[in-house]
């Protein structure tokens, strides 16, 4: 397919000079996707309070059917998306740095933001889910049994730093261990063989589904389908994973990366089709519904990350104060939106109004909160450290993904 197909490669003095020297500009559309899929959580979270699918740490006896399907839908794609983004950066920045620096800079930079949520906001979110549960007399109850046994309660939307601290340690010492040489010649086989056969880059896309269900298949075998109390899940972890080489993979070119980012309306189809799809077998909790979800999330990932990075080069490749500002707040944002999120439906729990009115306000309440809650953590070089990984004037205050107000890749 025109836009996808491995063709054979320009000579350097011919290639657009965003794809000469990858890491050596500002990715203002990747950027701006990186932080709307942060903050496009805090309405999926809201979501989930009213969804009819599943119950939720909060679970609301209101009901939408439309956030429902909005929930299960973006549950397809914005996660794999991110995993995907993070692969993309890692590959960029690595080269640049050499993967010793660039590992010490991830490790510091999830790191102590993923602690500092575990010790301030997830007890907030165990104590708001007991609430809502048997009221405030089993919030102090509920937060020493996860204590003594901390369970996917304890971590909800921070499980994405978890499963990144060791893809950033395994692609740095798989990178170290290879060199960038012989990266350089392995891509440039593996670019020669798709020019010839390109039906082999839909084959090594449903290879990576059938990966997934081979994990969940193998986990489940050994009675290990959840892992620390439902925080890590073996066959997601693969997934995601997958997710993350796949952006690599694209960034080790700069004409696979520039191919990837042209728009290619078949596959938009073919992504929205497939991700439908699988939002259809999300809800069936039989072996072959599971399948169906498993072989799907690498497939719909790696299709609907192809929209996004289109539509974002299309609609977002400029620079604003409000996408400035955006990409600044985001992380904080979403370490924190959570608490706000679970307190909030747990007030709007006696409020007897329309599930729809509801939602719009607590993810605007949310998002408020969220953002002020920034502005403090700004003023303070301590919140800053620890809850982005810096300090005021260090010259590293990339977040962990993108760029924020810095240069992406410096």
């Amino acid at each position: 397919m025109k836009g996808w197909a491995a063709e054979p490669e320009r000579p350097s003095g011919t290639v657009a000079v965003a794809s000469q020297e990858p890491g050596s500009r500002r990715w203002d559309d990747l950027d701006q996707l990186r932080a709307i899929l942060m903050l496009a959580g805090i309405p999926y979270h809201v979501g989930l309070v009213y969804a009819s699918h599943a119950t939720w740490i909060v679970d609301s006896p209101d009901e939408s059917q439309a956030m429902t399907w909005l929930v299960q839908f973006s549950h397809t794609f914005r996660m794999p998306a991110f995993f995907l983004l993070a692969g993309l950066f890692a590959m960029l920045l690595v080269r640049r740095r050499g993967p010793g620096p660039w590992l010490a800079g991830r490790m510091k930079r999830i790191g102590i933001p993923l602690a500092t949520s575990l010790v301030l906001v997830s007890p907030l979110m165990v104590m708001a889910s007991a609430v809502s549960q048997g009221g405030f007399g089993n919030a102090v109850p509920a937060l020493l049994a996860e204590l003594r046994n901390p369970s996917a309660n304890w971590t909800v939307h921070l499980w994405f730093l978890i499963y990144l601290l060791p893809y950033c340690g395994l692609f740095a010492g798989l990178y170290a261990l290879t060199g960038p040489a012989r990266v350089e010649r392995a891509t440039a086989a593996i670019h020669s063989v798709l020019a010839r056969r390109p039906l082999l880059a839909w084959a090594a896309l449903i290879g990576m589904g059938l990966a997934t269900v081979a994990a969940a298949a193998a986990a489940k075998l050994v009675d290990a389908a959840y892992l620390m109390g439902g925080i890590v899940v073996p066959a997601q972890f693969v997934a995601c994973g997958l997710m993350f080489l796949a952006g690599a993979l694209i960034a080790s070119r700069p004409a696979w990366l520039e191919s990837f980012r042209q728009p290619n309306w078949s596959v938009w189809a073919l992504a929205f089709a497939s991700a439908a799809t699988m939002a259809a077998f999300q809800d069936d909790d039989g072996d072959l519904g599971r399948a169906a979800t498993y072989f799907l999330m690498p497939i719909v990932g790696v299709l609907f990350s192809h929209v996004l990075l289109s539509a974002a080069r299309r609609w977002l490749d400029r620079r604003t104060r409000f996408s400035r500002a955006m990409v600044d707040v985001a992380m904080t944002m979403y370490l924190v939106h959570v608490a706000f999120v679970l307190w909030l439906s747990v007030a709007f729990l006696a409020v007897p109004w329309p599930a729809e009115v509801e939602i719009v306000l607590i993810i605007l309440l949310s998002a408020g909160g969220s953002y002020g809650f920034c502005r403090v953590v700004a003023a303070s070089p301590l919140l800053t450290y620890l809850f982005n990984g810096t300090t005021p004037g260090s010259g590293n205050d990339q977040p962990i993904v993108g760029a924020g107000a810095s240069p992406l890749l410096r």
